[in-house]
């Protein structure tokens, strides 16, 4: 699957959410989970269709958006990712400084 072909369905199913009132929020959240990718990557999105990988990310990162809905920041202000989609987003960073 690429990226382009996660659909709001998809990442609903991947939260085991049922109720359709949440669409909206779950555009959001989709958006949202492709442009953090895009942000922490340096990918364009043709750069992202070739990672296919790159979509199981949208979905983790989208469910963890879904779940934790407030902002919060570790004492030693971190911020914490899942490691699974912190591994596939550091195999292509491309924008490291």
């Amino acid at each position: 699957m690429k990226v382009s072909e996660v659909t709001i369905q998809d990442l609903k199913d991947y939260c085991r959410a049922e109720d359709d009132e949440e669409n909206v929020l779950f555009s959001a959240i989709l958006g949202a989970a492709k442009q953090f990718i895009k942000t922490q990557t340096g990918l364009d999105e043709a750069g992202m269709e070739t990672k296919e990988d790159l979509a199981i990310v949208v979905l983790i990162i989208g469910a963890e958006m879904y779940e934790n809905r407030t902002y919060t920041m570790s004492s030693n202000r971190t911020v914490n990712i899942n490691p699974a989609a912190e591994a596939i987003i550091d195999q292509y960073r491309m924008n490291l400084l």
